[in-house]
């Protein structure tokens, strides 16, 4: 099993994400289960004011990320 750190972030219009707003380690077999224990938290991002998402592993690399394009409410 691996740890993968989950962050949640807002990500400027420029393409620069803020510090984490919320993370979470996630443990799973690889990144594919990872992705899919992430999809499965459930967060207010309007609430948090952020709309990416994304997963580090354990060397520091990003093994997944989306943006959230419609995020209500979210200034950069």
């Amino acid at each position: 099993m691996r740890d993968y750190r989950f962050c949640v972030a807002l990500r400027a219009p420029d393409g620069l994400l803020s510090a984490p707003v919320y993370e979470e380690v996630i443990t799973a077999k690889d990144a594919a289960d990872a992705v899919v224990l992430a999809k499965a938290v459930e967060l207010n991002m309007s609430n948090l004011k952020a709309n990416a998402l994304y997963l580090v592993d354990a060397n520091g690399h990003v093994a997944w990320s989306l943006r959230i394009a419609d995020a209500p409410d979210v200034d950069p």
